[in-house]
């Protein structure tokens, strides 16, 4: 019986541990994450990575990168909001879609 209990703290321990990309992203932003949403912002982050040395013609730092990507592109999942707001969502996109037809008659008419 003990054998049991004993198996059940280790997995416990092991799973209350942070992920590698959990670990990593805390110390080059300084910020905590979920292994779920850690997983996918180190994917982006590395994708951000490769992008920016392209376009300056040189290679930048995971931790450029990873604040760059944090700093300027990244929008946090709030799941609860989102399900609240999707109504409003429609609408004000209805909204833009209708003001960005009538600019672009507008300018067709102008030309």
């Amino acid at each position: 019986m003990i054998f049991y209990q004993l198996d059940y703290v280790v997995e416990k321990v092991i799973q209350d541990q942070p992920s590698k990309e959990q670990v990593v992203l805390r110390k080059l932003t300084d910020e905590n994450f979920t292994k779920k949403e850690a997983k996918l912002i180190w994917e982006k982050v590395v994708d951000h990575k490769w992008y920016i040395g392209e376009r300056l013609k040189r290679d930048v730092g995971e931790r450029v990168a990873a604040v760059d990507y944090i700093e300027n592109f990244y929008e946090p999942q709030q799941i609860s909001k989102n399900k609240q707001s999707g109504v409003f969502r429609r609408i004000a996109n209805s909204f833009t879609n209708l003001g960005r037809a009538y600019f672009v008659s507008k300018s067709r008419i102008l030309s």
